[in-house]
């Protein structure tokens, strides 16, 4: 029997002044490691794999920038949804551009 593998994804926008850099990306790395499925982060034609710092480090994604983040395995909606929050609450303390 063959199992199917979800894969679920949604756009989310970087509202962060200072872009996609260290706290943020450790943010991102500490989330989805907590989850068996694979995350991917999307960005001008650049793929990142959610699980390492190097990875998202190399999108160089600043503020404002529209993102795409897809999750595959079993519990992807769960880690799509935590990683969507992040970006939702400007990574809890980090200052959002405006405020």
């Amino acid at each position: 029997m063959t199992e199917l593998v979800q894969t679920v994804r949604r756009e989310v926008t970087l509202t962060i002044e200072n872009g996609l850099h260290l706290q943020p990306i450790s943010q991102i790395v500490r989330c989805a490691q907590s989850f068996a499925a694979a995350v991917t982060v999307l960005h001008g034609g650049k793929r990142a794999d959610a699980k390492s710092a190097f990875d998202l480090m190399l999108l160089g994604a600043e503020c404002g920038a529209r993102m795409t983040v897809e999750a595959s395995g079993a519990d992807a909606s769960a880690a799509l949804a935590a990683i969507e929050a992040l970006f939702e609450s400007g990574f809890g303390s980090l200052e959002a551009a405006g405020h």
